[in-house]
């Protein structure tokens, strides 16, 4: 069995002066991707990745760099992955996509209102045009942002199917999906190979389901500087998601959050 490792990363909104977990500043970006770039690893799109995995022909150092959301802010990224050869995987919410609305969903809807309203802007079709003339992918993250194992079927099937068929629209092509708060079980995983894409995305500490309808992520944020970035790009950190101890890290989190 063809078994290479591939760390795909989650990247959120790019911003200096928002205090949001979700936002990594462009230094740190650049910071991560450089040591990327140092160690060997070559990035792909994750479309491209999968298909290279399926051919076995994937770099031995593999990385995908992934977006979620659709933030406007994700363009600041580009000339960090460019200074290092890197293409992006974008994930975008078509509801905000078409209507030009700020992005809004629970646990960042307080955003929307304020001081930092301006950070919630999304992209639009012809930015996502651009990045893909520059060799970027875009890929659905659902018509609206919902918690997908919480839907009945046929909401189900309208956000995985609706948000795909509107990129192909725009776009002319979407291959790849993005669960919303990294959440999808067997149903979902099975709803979004019906809806045509050809892979799928989580994003939990534990990497334990690694599968092409839940493919791990490994999430990074604000505080992922120094000796933290470090331990969380090793091959090390890497092994232990895959282990028992990983379940046990992301129950602990589901738990807090609930609390």
């Amino acid at each position: 069995m063809y078994t290479r490792h591939l760390p795909v990363l989650c990247y959120h909104a790019i911003s200096s002066s928002w205090q949001a977990t979700l936002a990594v500043s462009p230094e740190l970006l650049t910071t991560h991707l450089k040591t990327l770039a140092r160690r060997g690893y070559v990035g792909l799109t994750l479309a491209e990745a999968e298909r290279r995995r399926a051919e076995r022909t994937l770099p031995r150092r593999s990385v995908v760099v992934t977006f979620d959301d659709g933030y406007y802010s994700t363009l600041l990224a580009k000339p960090a992955l460019d200074d290092v050869g890197f293409p992006a995987t974008v994930f975008v919410v078509t509801r905000f996509v078409a209507s030009g609305e700020l992005l809004s969903w629970p646990g960042v809807a307080h955003w929307a209102k304020g001081d930092h309203a301006e950070e919630m802007k999304s992209l639009g079709w012809g930015d996502l045009e651009h990045l893909i003339e520059c060799g970027w992918e875009i890929g659905s993250h659902t018509v609206t942002h919902p918690r997908l194992p919480e839907l009945l079927d046929t909401e189900l099937a309208t956000e995985l199917e609706a948000s795909r068929a509107s990129i192909v629209d725009r776009l002319g092509r979407c291959e790849t999906v993005a669960y919303p708060y990294g959440l999808a079980d067997e149903r979902v995983a099975l709803a979004a190979a019906r809806a045509g894409y050809k892979a799928a995305v989580t994003l939990s500490a534990s990497h334990r389901v690694d599968s092409l309808y839940r493919r791990a992520r490994i999430g990074l944020y604000a505080a992922d500087d120094g000796l933290r970035m470090h331990i969380k790009l090793s091959p090390v950190a890497a092994a232990l998601r895959r282990t028992p101890f990983a379940d046990l890290a992301q129950g602990a989190r589901t738990l807090l959050r609930r609390t």
